[in-house]
């Protein structure tokens, strides 16, 4: 039995080390490859899409918008929506008394942007805000008539918030294609920006949770 045991015991740690090995000969090629699970990329984009979603916070990066505004001039999109979480009036920063939303639209007109070009929506913010956020920003899509959608969010955000919208549009029959945005850390090695591993371990962490809470379905994730 000791004999077995030992034996067991030998089998595992040589495993261990044949792992280690294979992790830190292909360390580069396998951490590339869990950033783009976590920042996936249409493979085949619809020819031209009703909208471009572009994913903000209470706030939106000028790097997502800058890439919704290259999707519209490349005709890969035919407008923009905006989405923006609802700010309290008891959260929102100090000497803070601008109206946000109606901020992001004088600039985008600024830059000439016609409003019939786009729509800026503000979604309540209760939990999972995720999740919240995609069921307000759809029920204005079904309303419109929107069938197709890319879906534009920050970093490593976006393999959540993907599959959250997979998900609802499924039933809805509205097709989503993902486009990831890199701003503060290059997809390729994020592994060598502090930005880019605080970003990654956080989503995949967010991510498991989703799943664990069955806000995303894992067959949406086996079906990727």
């Amino acid at each position: 039995m000791k004999r077995k045991s030992k034996w067991l015991w030998g089998v595992a740690c040589l495993c261990t080390i044949v792992t280690a090995i294979l992790v830190l000969s292909f360390q580069d090629a396998i951490l590339q490859k869990a950033g783009r699970f976590m920042a996936p990329e249409a493979v085949q984009m619809a020819n031209v899409a009703d909208v471009v979603i572009l994913e903000g916070t209470q706030f939106i990066d000028r790097a997502i918008v800058a890439k919704g505004m290259d999707l519209l001039s490349f005709g890969k999109a035919k407008r923009m929506i905006i989405v923006l979480h609802r700010i309290s009036p008891d959260d929102r920063p100090f000497a803070f008394h601008d109206d946000y939303s109606s901020s992001v639209r004088m600039e985008l007109k600024r830059l000439g942007m016609k409003e019939t070009a786009f729509t800026v929506i503000e979604t309540p913010v209760r939990n999972p805000i995720t999740l919240a956020s995609a069921e307000a920003t759809l029920e204005i899509l079904v309303r419109d008539g929107v069938k197709t959608a890319l879906l534009v969010s920050p970093g490593f955000h976006l393999r959540r918030s993907y599959l959250v919208y997979r998900h609802l549009c499924t039933p809805l029959n509205i097709t989503v294609d993902p486009v990831a945005c890199f701003d503060e850390y290059e997809p390729n090695n994020w592994w060598h920006e502090g930005n880019g591993v605080r970003d990654f371990v956080s989503e995949f962490a967010k991510l498991i949770y989703y799943l664990g809470r069955g806000y995303i379905p894992l067959k949406t994730l086996v079906l990727d």
